[in-house]
């Protein structure tokens, strides 16, 4: 049995409740009154407490990482931002995703939109390591895909 990522915290905290409980139940039953183990089954339950608090504080650093989700700019377009699906390298070495410096080759002419030089959809070339390393990227944070 391999637990779910959000199932661990609960776990944890079961595992040292059950801990707890154990070692209560020892300290009750090797004494005679429980007058004489009181202090002990205290000191058990604020160990037990602290635990419980310290797995919490952990998987909620965790949490606040996991949901702190970003892309890296440099997989991002130049021009809509969004992660490259299709990255072209123009000839003056600037990536854009091909949809978004097609369109606006298109719609506001022949030249790259950062460099402003001469720029024609024949002279884009498919960037195959920025695809790569994308890929890669998405397929180890699948939440990328709906970024």
């Amino acid at each position: 049995y391999t637990p779910c990522v959000p199932c661990l915290p609960r776990l944890i905290s079961k595992l040292i409740l059950e801990d707890r409980d154990r070692k209560m139940n020892k300290l009750k039953k090797d004494s005679a009154s429980y007058d004489e183990v009181s202090d002990d089954i205290v000191k058990v339950e604020a160990e037990a407490d602290k635990s419980v608090a310290e797995v919490n504080a952990l998987f909620a650093k965790v949490d606040d990482r996991r949901q702190k989700r970003e892309v890296p700019d440099y997989m991002c377009g130049k021009i809509s931002f969004e992660i490259l699906k299709d990255p072209v390298i123009t000839p003056s070495g600037i990536t854009y995703d091909r949809r978004d410096i097609t369109e606006h080759l298109e719609r506001v002419g022949h030249f790259g939109p950062v460099t402003r030089t001469k720029l024609t959809q024949d002279m884009l070339v498919p960037n195959y390591a920025m695809k790569e390393v994308v890929d890669d990227f998405v397929s180890k944070n699948e939440w990328s895909l709906y970024y």
